[in-house]
């Protein structure tokens, strides 16, 4: 277990210095001058003298490999730089967004998990039968449709026909409701059809056969063998999903106006603050590989065959 749980730090710690690095170096790459584009897009014309002072400032003459080194140790030590475009410390803004983002991910998990436990067990009760080809749609439906369209007539029908909701509203936990409800809506498109499967395997697997043939009550045979296959279908794929609804916060978080960090991602990239960016990346990244070494790790203590064999 030790040598699994250090294998799994050292990949983590492998991954996110490529990102770092690689994040940087793309940033490096790009054409726009940071500094420059802040005077643009505050209306002003940049001096030239007064641009290349402010960059000097912020050290951006020195060699890339410096700025990275600097960066880098500045990001160990909880400091994320100085916003171009605000004019204020990253780590600020870093605290009031990220939690919103990372709130709005794990309800639509939650949200998501239980309808698509919920449908995928009934469409398999079910099979073969009309509710299973409506439930087999409607998780074809949820994930074909763009999870940006999903939410616009959501607000349009719960905010504007039936004002239930404020399209203005960003305080509170009714702000989450609905972007909320968008991403599990997208998240039950990805789960139904497999937590289906999953359960249907289930009951044709001899285990089950057999607590049948004995006479064993419904209730336990879920509980000893359809919920444990279940929630291994939810974990495998939890890592891979939570990354993804991380990237697609930034479009719900836009429609609904939740200052997460979707919503900072995308006003850094209007603006050009590229300290922005790379912190954004960073953070994402990290919780990321957090959730899916988690997950391995949890997949791994589930798995009790796991433990023999192969590599770690």
């Amino acid at each position: 277990m030790v040598r699994v749980l250090l294998y799994k730090l050292a990949s983590m710690v492998g991954v996110l210095l490529a990102v770092t690095l690689g994040t940087f170096l793309l940033m490096q790459m790009s054409s726009v001058d940071p500094v420059s584009a802040r005077f643009y897009l505050q209306g002003m014309t940049p001096d030239p003298t007064i641009v290349e002072q402010i960059r000097q400032e912020l050290g951006l003459n020195d060699p890339w490999y410096i700025q990275y080194g600097r960066w880098l140790w500045q990001m160990l030590h909880g400091d994320f730089g100085q916003s171009i475009f605000l004019n204020v410390p990253v780590v600020d803004l870093l605290q009031s967004a990220l939690p919103r983002t990372l709130s709005l991910v794990a309800v639509s998990i939650g949200l998501g998990s239980i309808l698509s436990i919920g449908l995928g067990g009934l469409a398999a009760h079910y099979k073969d039968t009309w509710v299973d080809y409506v439930v087999r749609i409607v998780s074809f439906l949820a994930l074909a449709v763009p999870a940006f369209w999903v939410g616009l007539l959501l607000l349009y029908a719960l905010a504007v026909k039936i004002p239930i909701f404020s399209v203005t509203n960003t305080k509170g936990l009714s702000a989450y409701v609905l972007p909320s409800i968008t991403l599990a809506i997208w998240f039950c498109g990805l789960y139904i059809r497999r937590v289906r499967n999953a359960v249907v395997q289930a009951y044709a697997s001899l285990p089950v056969i057999g607590a049948k043939t004995m006479g064993i009550r419904t209730a336990y045979i879920y509980r000893d063998y359809i919920i444990p296959q279940v929630r291994l279908v939810l974990l495998s794929m939890l890592g891979i999903t939570t990354g993804a609804m991380l990237g697609g916060s930034a479009v719900i978080e836009t429609v609904f106006s939740v200052k997460g960090m979707g919503q900072l991602m995308v006003h850094g990239i209007i603006s050009r603050d590229y300290i922005v960016i790379q912190s954004y990346i960073v953070w994402i990244s990290l919780v990321y590989v957090v959730v899916n070494t988690s997950v391995d790790i949890w997949m791994y203590l589930l798995h009790p065959e796991r433990r023999y064999g192969g590599r770690p």
